[in-house]
Protein backbone atom coordinates (compact mmCIF):
# COMPACT_ATOMS: atom_id res chain seq x y z
CA UNK A 1 0.00 0.00 0.00
CA UNK A 2 2.53 2.40 1.35
CA UNK A 3 5.49 0.67 -0.87
CA UNK A 4 4.54 0.54 -4.38
CA UNK A 5 7.15 2.72 -5.41
CA UNK A 6 8.72 4.97 -3.21
CA UNK A 7 8.92 4.24 0.47
CA UNK A 8 7.65 7.21 2.99
CA UNK A 9 10.78 8.31 3.35
CA UNK A 10 12.01 8.37 -0.10
CA UNK A 11 8.38 10.35 -0.63
CA UNK A 12 9.16 12.80 2.23
CA UNK A 13 12.79 13.56 0.49
CA UNK A 14 10.89 14.31 -2.53
CA UNK A 15 8.16 16.50 -1.41
CA UNK A 16 8.90 17.52 1.91
CA UNK A 17 5.30 16.54 2.86
CA UNK A 18 4.88 14.62 6.02
CA UNK A 19 3.29 10.83 5.78
CA UNK A 20 1.44 11.26 8.96
CA UNK A 21 -1.96 10.05 7.63
CA UNK A 22 -0.43 6.88 5.42
CA UNK A 23 1.50 6.09 8.78
CA UNK A 24 -1.68 5.95 10.45
CA UNK A 25 -3.47 3.82 8.28
CA UNK A 26 -0.62 1.74 8.34
CA UNK A 27 0.04 1.32 12.24
CA UNK A 28 -3.88 0.57 11.99
CA UNK A 29 -3.86 -2.22 9.60
CA UNK A 30 -0.90 -3.73 11.36
CA UNK A 31 -2.85 -3.19 14.50
CA UNK A 32 -5.88 -5.74 13.22
CA UNK A 33 -3.57 -8.17 11.76
CA UNK A 34 -0.88 -8.53 14.99
CA UNK A 35 -4.16 -8.84 17.08
CA UNK A 36 -5.48 -12.06 15.06
CA UNK A 37 -1.82 -13.30 14.65
CA UNK A 38 -1.11 -12.52 18.71
CA UNK A 39 2.40 -11.68 17.57
CA UNK A 40 4.43 -8.48 18.84
CA UNK A 41 4.06 -5.21 17.23
CA UNK A 42 7.02 -2.33 17.74
CA UNK A 43 6.10 1.41 17.15
CA UNK A 44 9.33 3.80 17.85
CA UNK A 45 8.90 7.75 17.36
CA UNK A 46 12.15 9.86 17.35
CA UNK A 47 11.78 13.49 17.55
CA UNK A 48 14.62 16.45 17.14
CA UNK A 49 14.69 18.24 20.71
CA UNK A 50 16.25 21.08 19.44
CA UNK A 51 14.83 22.29 16.26
CA UNK A 52 13.36 25.21 16.78
CA UNK A 53 16.84 26.56 17.75
CA UNK A 54 18.07 25.14 14.26
CA UNK A 55 15.90 26.73 12.42
CA UNK A 56 16.45 30.22 14.47
CA UNK A 57 19.59 30.29 14.32
CA UNK A 58 20.68 28.56 10.88
CA UNK A 59 17.29 29.02 9.17
CA UNK A 60 14.52 26.87 8.04
CA UNK A 61 16.73 25.53 4.92
CA UNK A 62 18.91 24.14 6.90
CA UNK A 63 16.42 22.37 9.53
CA UNK A 64 15.30 20.39 6.33
CA UNK A 65 18.48 19.75 5.58
CA UNK A 66 18.92 18.21 9.20
CA UNK A 67 15.28 16.36 8.70
CA UNK A 68 16.30 15.13 5.42
CA UNK A 69 20.08 14.01 6.84
CA UNK A 70 17.95 12.09 9.81
CA UNK A 71 15.35 10.12 7.11
CA UNK A 72 18.69 9.02 5.17
CA UNK A 73 20.09 7.43 8.33
CA UNK A 74 16.69 5.83 9.52
CA UNK A 75 16.12 4.34 6.52
CA UNK A 76 19.46 3.02 6.45
CA UNK A 77 18.89 1.78 10.33
CA UNK A 78 16.13 -0.33 9.52
CA UNK A 79 14.78 -3.35 7.59
CA UNK A 80 13.30 -3.74 4.40
CA UNK A 81 10.24 -5.17 6.38
CA UNK A 82 10.07 -2.06 8.58
CA UNK A 83 8.39 1.38 7.56
CA UNK A 84 9.21 4.70 8.84
CA UNK A 85 8.37 8.14 7.68
CA UNK A 86 8.04 11.71 8.50
CA UNK A 87 5.45 12.53 11.19
CA UNK A 88 4.19 15.17 13.06
CA UNK A 89 6.66 18.55 13.24
CA UNK A 90 9.85 17.36 13.69
CA UNK A 91 9.55 13.82 14.44
CA UNK A 92 9.93 10.31 12.53
CA UNK A 93 7.90 7.17 13.34
CA UNK A 94 9.00 3.92 12.93
CA UNK A 95 6.98 0.67 12.30
CA UNK A 96 9.06 -2.85 13.12
CA UNK A 97 6.51 -5.46 12.34
CA UNK A 98 7.38 -8.86 14.26
CA UNK A 99 10.15 -6.54 16.65
CA UNK A 100 10.04 -7.26 20.37
CA UNK A 101 11.66 -4.75 22.48
CA UNK A 102 15.03 -6.00 22.03
CA UNK A 103 14.88 -5.34 18.50
CA UNK A 104 13.58 -1.65 19.03
CA UNK A 105 15.83 -0.85 21.09
CA UNK A 106 18.81 -2.17 18.91
CA UNK A 107 17.41 -0.02 16.01
CA UNK A 108 16.58 3.16 17.98
CA UNK A 109 21.13 2.85 19.30
CA UNK A 110 21.87 1.85 16.13
CA UNK A 111 20.05 5.17 14.80
CA UNK A 112 21.53 7.55 17.49
CA UNK A 113 24.91 5.88 17.12
CA UNK A 114 24.98 7.06 13.57
CA UNK A 115 23.44 10.53 14.30
CA UNK A 116 25.79 11.13 16.88
CA UNK A 117 28.95 10.50 14.63
CA UNK A 118 27.73 12.87 12.18
CA UNK A 119 27.12 15.38 15.25
CA UNK A 120 29.76 17.81 13.67
CA UNK A 121 27.04 18.31 10.62
CA UNK A 122 24.34 18.12 12.72
CA UNK A 123 24.35 19.08 15.74
CA UNK A 124 21.45 17.57 16.98
CA UNK A 125 19.75 15.93 20.07
CA UNK A 126 17.20 13.19 19.95
CA UNK A 127 14.29 12.28 22.02
CA UNK A 128 13.49 8.36 21.10
CA UNK A 129 10.24 6.80 22.85
CA UNK A 130 9.46 3.09 22.25
CA UNK A 131 6.78 1.06 23.02
CA UNK A 132 6.64 -3.07 22.16
CA UNK A 133 3.00 -4.58 22.51
CA UNK A 134 0.85 -7.49 21.26
CA UNK A 135 -2.34 -5.48 20.09
CA UNK A 136 -5.35 -6.57 22.25
CA UNK A 137 -8.24 -4.32 21.71
CA UNK A 138 -5.61 -0.77 21.11
CA UNK A 139 -6.45 1.67 19.29
CA UNK A 140 -4.14 3.51 16.81
CA UNK A 141 -4.71 6.75 18.59
CA UNK A 142 -4.11 6.12 22.11
CA UNK A 143 -0.80 4.11 21.18
CA UNK A 144 -0.04 7.16 19.16
CA UNK A 145 -1.31 9.64 21.81
CA UNK A 146 0.79 7.34 24.35
CA UNK A 147 4.45 7.80 22.36
CA UNK A 148 3.91 11.43 22.16
CA UNK A 149 2.69 12.25 25.97
CA UNK A 150 6.26 10.15 26.87
CA UNK A 151 8.45 11.98 24.42
CA UNK A 152 6.60 15.54 24.99
CA UNK A 153 7.66 15.00 28.96
CA UNK A 154 11.40 13.72 28.67
CA UNK A 155 11.57 16.79 26.37
CA UNK A 156 10.53 19.05 28.45
CA UNK A 157 12.71 17.59 31.61
CA UNK A 158 15.92 18.17 28.35
CA UNK A 159 15.37 15.34 26.19
CA UNK A 160 18.28 13.45 24.39
CA UNK A 161 16.81 10.45 25.95
CA UNK A 162 15.20 6.86 24.82
CA UNK A 163 12.24 6.17 27.08
CA UNK A 164 10.78 2.45 26.98
CA UNK A 165 7.04 2.97 27.43
CA UNK A 166 5.74 0.58 29.89
CA UNK A 167 1.78 2.30 30.59
CA UNK A 168 -0.51 0.44 28.52
CA UNK A 169 -3.19 2.97 26.61
CA UNK A 170 -6.78 2.40 27.60
CA UNK A 171 -9.10 -0.95 26.01
CA UNK A 172 -11.49 -0.71 24.12
CA UNK A 173 -14.61 -2.45 25.07
CA UNK A 174 -14.87 -3.97 21.84
CA UNK A 175 -11.59 -4.58 19.28
CA UNK A 176 -11.25 -5.81 15.99
CA UNK A 177 -11.46 -9.44 16.89
CA UNK A 178 -14.68 -9.49 18.73
CA UNK A 179 -16.00 -7.44 15.64
CA UNK A 180 -15.03 -10.42 13.37
CA UNK A 181 -16.50 -12.64 16.08
CA UNK A 182 -19.61 -10.91 16.23
CA UNK A 183 -20.35 -11.14 11.89
CA UNK A 184 -18.90 -14.83 12.06
CA UNK A 185 -21.87 -15.52 15.03
CA UNK A 186 -24.59 -13.23 13.71
CA UNK A 187 -24.36 -11.55 16.75
CA UNK A 188 -25.54 -8.13 14.82
CA UNK A 189 -28.96 -6.86 14.86
CA UNK A 190 -31.14 -3.65 13.76
CA UNK A 191 -32.59 -1.61 16.79
CA UNK A 192 -35.43 0.19 15.76
CA UNK A 193 -36.00 4.13 17.23
CA UNK A 194 -39.18 5.72 16.86
CA UNK A 195 -39.76 9.10 15.31
CA UNK A 196 -42.39 10.97 16.28
CA UNK A 197 -45.09 13.40 14.37
CA UNK A 198 -45.56 16.05 16.68
CA UNK A 199 -48.54 17.66 15.10
CA UNK A 200 -50.44 14.35 15.79
CA UNK A 201 -48.21 12.51 18.48
CA UNK A 202 -47.58 9.67 16.33
CA UNK A 203 -45.12 7.04 15.32
CA UNK A 204 -44.08 8.63 11.77
CA UNK A 205 -41.31 5.81 11.33
CA UNK A 206 -38.71 4.45 12.81
CA UNK A 207 -34.86 4.69 12.35
CA UNK A 208 -32.77 1.70 11.75
CA UNK A 209 -29.47 1.99 14.65
CA UNK A 210 -26.75 -0.82 14.63
CA UNK A 211 -26.37 -2.82 17.83
CA UNK A 212 -23.72 -5.66 18.78
CA UNK A 213 -25.49 -8.60 20.96
CA UNK A 214 -22.91 -10.30 23.51
CA UNK A 215 -23.26 -13.87 24.06
CA UNK A 216 -24.62 -12.95 27.64
CA UNK A 217 -27.51 -10.84 26.27
CA UNK A 218 -25.29 -7.75 27.06
CA UNK A 219 -26.41 -4.97 23.79
CA UNK A 220 -23.14 -2.57 22.69
CA UNK A 221 -25.00 0.43 20.73
CA UNK A 222 -22.79 1.15 17.74
CA UNK A 223 -21.08 4.15 19.16
CA UNK A 224 -18.63 2.15 20.82
CA UNK A 225 -17.24 0.35 17.75
CA UNK A 226 -18.65 2.22 14.94
CA UNK A 227 -15.54 4.32 14.66
CA UNK A 228 -13.30 1.38 14.56
CA UNK A 229 -15.06 -0.71 12.08
CA UNK A 230 -15.38 1.98 9.72
CA UNK A 231 -11.84 1.40 9.07
CA UNK A 232 -11.94 -2.12 8.23
CA UNK A 233 -13.15 -3.57 5.67
CA UNK A 234 -15.86 -5.52 8.07
CA UNK A 235 -17.99 -2.08 7.58
CA UNK A 236 -19.92 -3.48 4.56
CA UNK A 237 -20.80 -7.09 5.57
CA UNK A 238 -21.83 -5.33 9.21
CA UNK A 239 -24.07 -2.65 7.15
CA UNK A 240 -25.47 -5.63 5.15
CA UNK A 241 -26.31 -8.14 7.24
CA UNK A 242 -28.11 -4.52 9.47
CA UNK A 243 -30.31 -4.02 6.26
CA UNK A 244 -31.02 -7.32 5.63
CA UNK A 245 -32.32 -7.88 9.13
CA UNK A 246 -34.42 -4.78 8.91
CA UNK A 247 -36.12 -4.75 5.90
CA UNK A 248 -36.98 -8.51 7.22
CA UNK A 249 -38.59 -7.15 10.89
CA UNK A 250 -40.45 -4.36 9.84
CA UNK A 251 -41.80 -6.28 6.91
CA UNK A 252 -42.46 -9.51 9.00
CA UNK A 253 -43.78 -6.95 11.82
CA UNK A 254 -45.89 -4.94 9.48
CA UNK A 255 -44.46 -1.57 11.26
CA UNK A 256 -46.27 1.69 10.47
CA UNK A 257 -44.87 4.57 8.88
CA UNK A 258 -41.28 4.95 7.30
CA UNK A 259 -38.16 3.06 7.89
CA UNK A 260 -35.43 5.54 8.25
CA UNK A 261 -31.75 3.89 6.88
CA UNK A 262 -28.18 5.27 7.09
CA UNK A 263 -26.70 5.31 3.97
CA UNK A 264 -24.01 2.55 3.94
CA UNK A 265 -20.73 3.73 3.21
CA UNK A 266 -20.28 1.97 -0.15
CA UNK A 267 -23.84 4.14 -1.45
CA UNK A 268 -22.11 7.33 -1.01
CA UNK A 269 -18.32 7.25 -1.37
CA UNK A 270 -17.95 4.82 -4.87
CA UNK A 271 -20.10 6.88 -7.15
CA UNK A 272 -20.61 3.89 -9.86
CA UNK A 273 -20.69 1.05 -7.90
CA UNK A 274 -22.56 3.10 -5.22
CA UNK A 275 -25.79 3.03 -8.13
CA UNK A 276 -25.62 -0.86 -8.61
CA UNK A 277 -25.44 -1.10 -4.84
CA UNK A 278 -28.89 1.35 -4.79
CA UNK A 279 -30.77 -1.10 -7.04
CA UNK A 280 -29.52 -3.73 -5.39
CA UNK A 281 -31.12 -2.55 -2.14
CA UNK A 282 -34.39 -1.35 -4.06
CA UNK A 283 -34.98 -5.19 -5.33
CA UNK A 284 -34.40 -6.16 -1.70
CA UNK A 285 -36.88 -3.43 -0.73
CA UNK A 286 -39.32 -4.76 -3.66
CA UNK A 287 -38.68 -8.29 -2.37
CA UNK A 288 -40.07 -7.83 1.43
CA UNK A 289 -42.92 -6.39 0.21
CA UNK A 290 -42.06 -3.13 0.78
CA UNK A 291 -42.86 0.38 -0.84
CA UNK A 292 -39.80 2.47 -1.62
CA UNK A 293 -41.56 5.49 -1.17
CA UNK A 294 -41.84 3.78 2.84
CA UNK A 295 -38.19 3.95 3.14
CA UNK A 296 -36.09 7.26 4.02
CA UNK A 297 -32.39 6.90 3.17
CA UNK A 298 -30.44 9.68 5.36
CA UNK A 299 -27.03 10.78 4.45
CA UNK A 300 -24.96 11.95 6.85
CA UNK A 301 -22.35 14.03 5.60
CA UNK A 302 -19.53 13.56 7.87
CA UNK A 303 -19.41 10.29 5.67
CA UNK A 304 -19.34 12.32 1.96
CA UNK A 305 -16.22 12.38 0.33
CA UNK A 306 -17.97 12.28 -3.00
CA UNK A 307 -18.12 16.14 -4.74
CA UNK A 308 -21.26 17.65 -4.89
CA UNK A 309 -22.03 16.75 -8.48
CA UNK A 310 -21.36 13.23 -7.83
CA UNK A 311 -23.28 13.37 -4.74
CA UNK A 312 -26.29 15.23 -6.49
CA UNK A 313 -26.32 12.50 -9.43
CA UNK A 314 -26.45 9.85 -6.66
CA UNK A 315 -29.04 11.16 -4.94
CA UNK A 316 -31.23 11.67 -8.36
CA UNK A 317 -30.66 8.07 -8.64
CA UNK A 318 -32.23 7.28 -5.26
CA UNK A 319 -35.54 9.60 -5.65
CA UNK A 320 -35.77 7.74 -9.03
CA UNK A 321 -36.31 4.68 -7.37
CA UNK A 322 -39.30 6.08 -5.29
CA UNK A 323 -37.09 6.48 -2.03
CA UNK A 324 -37.60 9.45 -0.03
CA UNK A 325 -34.34 11.45 1.29
CA UNK A 326 -33.16 12.88 4.61
CA UNK A 327 -29.78 14.90 5.39
CA UNK A 328 -28.78 13.79 8.82
CA UNK A 329 -27.03 15.38 11.58
CA UNK A 330 -27.31 18.96 9.84
CA UNK A 331 -25.26 21.42 11.40
CA UNK A 332 -22.39 19.64 12.45
CA UNK A 333 -19.41 18.42 10.61
CA UNK A 334 -19.10 19.39 7.31
CA UNK A 335 -23.22 20.51 6.89
CA UNK A 336 -23.37 23.02 3.53
CA UNK A 337 -26.22 24.98 2.85
CA UNK A 338 -25.35 25.29 -0.73
CA UNK A 339 -25.72 21.18 -1.09
CA UNK A 340 -28.39 21.01 1.10
CA UNK A 341 -30.44 23.61 -0.93
CA UNK A 342 -29.31 21.57 -4.37
CA UNK A 343 -29.87 18.79 -3.18
CA UNK A 344 -33.41 19.38 -1.90
CA UNK A 345 -33.53 16.40 0.06
CA UNK A 346 -36.99 15.22 1.60
CA UNK A 347 -36.19 15.95 5.49
CA UNK A 348 -33.93 17.81 7.26
CA UNK A 349 -32.16 15.79 10.87
CA UNK A 350 -30.82 18.61 12.97
CA UNK A 351 -28.16 17.52 15.37
CA UNK A 352 -29.13 17.66 19.43
CA UNK A 353 -26.63 20.26 19.77
CA UNK A 354 -28.61 22.72 18.53
CA UNK A 355 -30.97 22.36 21.75
CA UNK A 356 -28.23 22.96 23.81
CA UNK A 357 -28.21 26.61 21.89
CA UNK A 358 -31.72 27.58 21.46
CA UNK A 359 -31.18 30.79 19.77
CA UNK A 360 -29.33 29.25 17.15
CA UNK A 361 -32.08 26.85 16.72
CA UNK A 362 -34.79 28.77 16.16
CA UNK A 363 -32.65 30.81 13.82
CA UNK A 364 -31.79 27.65 11.86
CA UNK A 365 -35.48 26.00 11.96
CA UNK A 366 -36.76 29.50 10.95
CA UNK A 367 -34.66 29.63 8.05
CA UNK A 368 -35.17 25.66 6.58
CA UNK A 369 -38.58 26.07 6.64
CA UNK A 370 -38.80 29.40 4.43
CA UNK A 371 -36.89 27.22 2.57
CA UNK A 372 -39.14 24.60 2.34
CA UNK A 373 -37.49 21.79 4.25
CA UNK A 374 -39.58 19.07 6.36
CA UNK A 375 -37.31 19.31 9.96
CA UNK A 376 -36.46 16.36 12.53
CA UNK A 377 -34.97 17.73 15.64
CA UNK A 378 -32.92 14.66 16.83
CA UNK A 379 -32.02 13.65 20.36
CA UNK A 380 -34.77 15.20 22.50
CA UNK A 381 -33.88 13.45 25.85
CA UNK A 382 -36.54 16.00 28.41
CA UNK A 383 -39.87 17.45 28.32
CA UNK A 384 -38.60 20.86 27.93
CA UNK A 385 -37.10 20.06 24.86
CA UNK A 386 -39.98 18.22 23.58
CA UNK A 387 -41.88 21.17 24.39
CA UNK A 388 -39.00 23.59 23.26
CA UNK A 389 -39.33 21.60 19.44
CA UNK A 390 -43.11 21.77 19.38
CA UNK A 391 -42.79 26.13 20.22
CA UNK A 392 -40.98 26.37 16.60
CA UNK A 393 -43.52 24.25 14.70
CA UNK A 394 -40.55 21.18 14.16
CA UNK A 395 -42.43 18.72 11.94
CA UNK A 396 -40.92 15.62 13.70
CA UNK A 397 -39.09 14.82 16.62
CA UNK A 398 -36.64 11.78 17.77
CA UNK A 399 -34.74 11.19 21.09
CA UNK A 400 -34.42 8.96 23.95
CA UNK A 401 -37.41 11.11 25.81
CA UNK A 402 -39.77 9.62 22.62
CA UNK A 403 -38.55 6.51 22.66
CA UNK A 404 -35.38 4.17 23.10
CA UNK A 405 -33.99 2.18 20.32
CA UNK A 406 -34.88 -1.48 20.88
CA UNK A 407 -34.20 -4.90 19.24
CA UNK A 408 -37.52 -6.70 18.25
Amino acid sequence: MLRKNLSCLELYRKTLVSNTGCLIEYIQKLIYLYERKQEVLSVVLLDVDNMKQINKKMGYAYGNHVLLKISEVIEESIRRSDVAGKYKGSSFLILLPNSDLKGAEKVSRRIRNKIESLQSLLDVSLTIGIYSFVPEGDRVEDVLDLLERYVANSKMKGGNSTIVIEEKPSKREINHQALLEALQKDAIEPAFQPIYSLSNDKVEGYEVLMRLVKEDGTIIPAGCFIEDLSKTSLIGPFEELVLQKALSKFSAYRMDGKLYINFPHNFINFIAKGKIKVLDFYKDVISHGINPSRVVLEISEGKITANTEDLLELIREIKGYGFWTAVDDFGVEYSSIERLIRARPDLVKLDGFFLKEKSMLKWIVMGLKKLGFKLIVEQVETREELELVKSLRVDMAQGYYLGRPEII
